[in-house]
């Protein structure tokens, strides 16, 4: 009977509501509700993409992307080579307090440590480093989002390299590591073509989730992303938000291709993973 009723209830608290979000987003977007309604219109979607949207939907990819791959390759980096200081309790527990801080004390604090009138910046002036506080190199609401990869990277690289740690122990990978060295491969092959493999197969629909997540991500791109282009989520809420009546359509066209392009996104490639595991 449980079986039975957790499929249901996942079904009624998560997929329903998300369903009526989707299928009224979709309806408000096409006029068919709204409170400048006048009949159904594929207008809104046919200018989508030429405007701001598809250079937003650009731009956190890049910054999703760039975030992962950081954060994945300095998770990495730490656990092949600080892997047995990890087994102490004290340093292992470490790891945990970055997940307790919310992600918009992070942007805060790297906005007043980064900024042109951060304490970097004052530093590097009273030291003689820079001449003013103009000298500073711009590190948050700059083109290339290096304040919001800064935030992601501490928020997540703990977190990655916690998932890593256990699928290493799971996998019993130290074993394979003296089992394949005493078959004479050298620590090369270990790492890359034995150890590597085995923890990304892991890993791999956490990170598509992820990256999904840092797509949408909100509060760190409010603060320290610039004015344009916008990270998804921002310029969705910002053109809800708006006085102009007219922006509201267009906003729920942009929310749903981005549901759409990240439900079929999430479902091509755990799909294309699944089928790699069965082989």
């Amino acid at each position: 009977m449980a079986k039975k009723l957790i499929p249901l209830l996942f079904t009624v608290l998560c997929l329903l509501p998300l369903g009526l979000s989707i299928g009224y987003s979709f309806l408000y977007s096409i006029g068919g509700v709204g409170l400048l309604s006048e009949g159904l219109t594929l207008q809104h979607w046919g200018d989508l993409f030429r405007g701001e949207f598809l250079h937003s939907m650009l731009y956190s990819l890049w910054i999703a992307l760039a975030s992962a791959g950081g954060a994945l390759g300095l998770a990495l980096t730490a656990l092949f080579t600080l892997r047995h200081h990890f087994q102490s309790n004290s340093f292992y527990r470490l790891l945990f307090l970055p997940l307790t801080i919310p992600p918009i004390v992070v942007a805060f604090v790297i906005l007043q440590m980064y900024s042109g009138s951060g304490i970097l910046s004052r530093l590097a002036v009273q030291s003689g480093l820079i001449d003013g506080s103009q000298q500073f190199p711009a590190l948050v609401q700059d083109p290339y989002g290096i304040g919001i990869l800064l935030a992601h990277l501490f928020i997540v690289f703990p977190f990655f390299l916690l998932v890593l740690l256990n699928l290493y122990q799971n996998n019993r990978l130290d074993e394979i590591e003296r089992v394949a060295s005493s078959l004479g491969a050298d620590s090369t092959t270990i790492r890359f073509k034995l150890q590597l493999p085995i923890l990304m197969r892991g890993l791999f629909p956490l990170l598509i989730l992820y990256i999904i997540f840092f797509m949408g991500a909100y509060e760190i791109p409010l603060l320290l992303g610039q004015s344009s282009p916008q990270m998804i989520s921002v310029l969705i809420l910002e053109k809800l938000q708006r006085f102009n009546l007219g922006d509201i359509p267009v906003a729920y066209s942009m929310a749903v291709w981005y549901a759409a392009i990240c439900i079929i996104t999430i479902s091509y490639l755990l799909m294309m993973h699944r089928s790699k595991e069965a082989i």
